[in-house]
C-alpha cells in the first residue's frame, strides 16, 4: 500500500440521497479551498455489462444504487495514491491563490457520492463527514428532471433508488460522527465552512 501521512490532510466526505446537492457542495468547496483534490464516486461505476451488477428484483435493469455496483476498492486506492503524492483525483487546485482558504497549512481532499460514507475504509479516512437527506416527494421531483445513462426505467425510483437510500441512511444514522444535512436548505455550504473554521481555516494573502 502507498505511504501517506494522514496528519497532512483534511478529508471531507459528502454522501447521501440522490439529487441532494452533494456534487454542488463539493465543487463549491473546491472553488475556495487550497490545495484541494476532489473525488466523485459516480466515476467508479462498473460498466453496464459487468458481472458485478445485480438486477433489480422483477426488473430487467441493473441496480445502480448499491455499493456493489461500484468499484469502491479502486476509489479508495486512488484516494490513497493521491494522499501519497500521486494525484489520481477528478479535479484539483493546488496553487496558493490570494483570497482562497487553507486549513491550518494542510491539504484538503473531498470525496462525494451517494454511498461513499457507507464504504468503511473511506468513512474512516474522513475528518468531516456529512450525509444529505431529502423527503420522498422532493427527491422524486428532482430525480424526474435528471437524465441518466442508462436512463431510469419505469418503477426504478420507487422500487430500487428510494428503498436502497432508506437502507443506507439507516446505517449512516448509527454513526454519530456523521452530520445530517437537509438537502432543501440553502445554508449547507455555510455549515461546512463553519466546521472547517474549527480546524483552523484562514485566508491566503
Amino acid at each position: 500500500m502507498a505511504k501517506y501521512n494522514k496528519d497532512e490532510w483534511i478529508v471531507i466526505g459528502i454522501s447521501g440521497v440522490t439529487c441532494g446537492g452533494k456534487t454542488t457542495l463539493a465543487n463549491r468547496l473546491k472553488d475556495v479551498l487550497r490545495p484541494v483534490y476532489v473525488f466523485h464516486q459516480d466515476k467508479y461505476f462498473y460498466s453496464d455489462d459487468s458481472p458485478h451488477h445485480v438486477k433489480c428484483e422483477g426488473m430487467d435493469h441493473n441496480n445502480y444504487d448499491i455499493l456493489s455496483a461500484l468499484d469502491m476498492q479502486a476509489m479508495y486506492d486512488d484516494v490513497i495514491e493521491t494522499m501519497s503524492g500521486r494525484d489520481k483525483s477528478h479535479g484539483s487546485c493546488v496553487s496558493r491563490d490570494t483570497g482562497k482558504l487553507e486549513v491550518d497549512g494542510k491539504k484538503c481532499l473531498i470525496v462525494e457520492g451517494f454511498t461513499v460514507m457507507n464504504y468503511k475504509p473511506i468513512l474512516e479516512l474522513c475528518n468531516l463527514r456529512y450525509y444529505v437527506v431529502l423527503e420522498y416527494g422532493e427527491c422524486s421531483s428532482r430525480r424526474s428532471l435528471r437524465v441518466y445513462d442508462p436512463p431510469d426505467v419505469p418503477g426504478y425510483f420507487e422500487r430500487c433508488v428510494w428503498p436502497e437510500y432508506i437502507t443506507y441512511r439507516a446505517e449512516i444514522e448509527q454513526d454519530k460522527r456523521v452530520k445530517l444535512l437537509d438537502g432543501t436548505q440553502p445554508d449547507n455550504y455555510e455549515t461546512l465552512l463553519a466546521d472547517l473554521k474549527t480546524l483552523g481555516v484562514k485566508e491566503i494573502c
